[in-house]
């Protein structure tokens, strides 16, 4: 094994992978997926990394070219200039039609998330999450403020439960976090059940932040419109992210949305010091909102390479979910035994289920060739298959 974890003399015993997984999936299926180059081939010198939910492409070349152009300004707080914090948020503002005052950036979303806890976590019981979501808001505020959130959990098909949820809200609740999509189910929310949800639980007492990591890769037609609830004045905060479509998860820029009372009131809590984005990542950030063709080519990307896998999971009787994200969350009966089998291949996963579903894995959706090595190491559990 060499220095990158990975076993070359397997990798060579995978080398007819593209056949042997052709058996499984049509091989005509996977034929476009490499036609044009606008998402270019990463190759990186660590293990395959099917966790995490990285764009497996990278940033689009006007991004690259816009960095590089100004590393030069690195010794500079990103403000008043062309690519300064203000002007991200102006330009998210301009997309969104609605006012600068309704923008705050983060540190990723995940800054952000934090936020939530400080600003309205504080109290017993005020802020109501599901029980098996990306759970960064609900861990801080059992942490920061040693008391327990309320955790509601999934219903029988894995979606979040949005009858529960509402029946959950009392007079003390801040704060309701829905994921949507869901990580890591990959599962999204009806929109019409969404909004309706919305315009009946976010009230002036109470917040509903709705984490959109993964909204760019939705189906459009799909897609709820949260934007509309926010300038129609229902009390939502809508968080998203450049980490996952726009490829830019190492420069660590994320944004909310939401009324001008409740940015401000996240702001306070950061001393209004939160727009303190690395200039390199405020550059990323504003090239990659200009380059209006690459998200679309990554999400159809992304969609062929997911229902090859889709394909090729249901041809070997393994149970998932089906997802709207990069990322699909399987039935892998025994998660410590599948970690284990995976690792002298490279894998690098994390079990994704949590204490409700403690032997599902999240396997994020890498490059077609990547996952067709994946696809032929689980041809070889057959204690995995059904």
């Amino acid at each position: 094994m060499d220095t990158l974890g990975f076993n070359r003399r397997k990798f060579l015993q995978l080398g007819s992978t593209v056949a042997v997984v052709s058996a499984v999936t049509p091989i005509a299926y996977g034929a476009s997926l490499f036609k044009d180059d606008i998402l270019k081939f990463s190759a990186d010198n660590e293990n395959l990394r099917l966790f995490s939910n990285e764009n497996p492409y990278g940033p689009s070349q006007k991004v690259l070219d816009a960095i590089i152009k100004h590393t030069n300004r690195v010794n500079r707080y990103a403000s008043f200039h062309t690519y300064d914090t203000n002007n991200l948020k102006k330009m998210i503002a301009e997309r969104n039609k609605i006012k600068e005052e309704q923008v705050i950036l983060g540190h990723g979303s995940f800054e952000i998330l934090c936020m939530l806890t400080r600003t309205f976590g504080k109290e017993q019981n005020s802020i109501i999450v599901p029980a098996t979501t990306f759970n960064v808001t609900a861990a801080f505020a059992d942490r920061i403020f040693d008391h327990k959130v309320k955790r509601i959990v999934l219903d029988q098909e894995m979606n979040i439960d949005l009858k529960a949820t509402k029946k959950a809200v009392t007079k003390d609740t801040k704060l309701v976090y829905i994921c949507n999509p869901n990580n890591p189910t990959g599962k999204a929310l009806p929109a019409a059940e969404l909004e309706s949800f919305c315009k009946e639980v976010a009230t002036t007492t109470c917040t509903v932040a709705i984490d959109e990591a993964y909204i760019e890769l939705m189906n459009p037609s799909d897609t709820p419109d949260t934007i509309k609830l926010l300038r129609e004045n229902h009390n939502v905060l809508i968080i998203r992210t450049f980490s996952k479509a726009y490829g830019l998860a190492g420069l660590r820029v994320g944004y909310a949305m939401g009324s001008a009372e409740t940015i401000a009131l996240l702001n306070h809590e950061y001393y209004n010091f939160s727009g303190l984005i690395a200039n390199p990542g405020v550059v990323a950030a504003i090239t990659a909102l200009n380059d209006t063709t690459y998200v679309d080519a990554y999400r159809k990307k992304n969609e062929e390479v997911r229902t090859y896998v889709e394909k090729s999971l249901d041809a070997l009787g393994i149970q998932y979910l089906k997802s709207n994200t990069n990322f699909i969350l399987m039935d892998v009966k025994d998660a410590k035994r599948f970690r284990s089998e995976l690792k002298p291949f490279g894998f690098a996963i994390v079990p994704g289920g949590g204490k409700h579903y403690p032997n599902w894995a999240r396997i994020s959706i890498g490059r077609l060739e990547e996952m067709k090595i994946f696809l032929k190491v689980l041809d070889g559990m057959n204690w995995l298959k059904a």
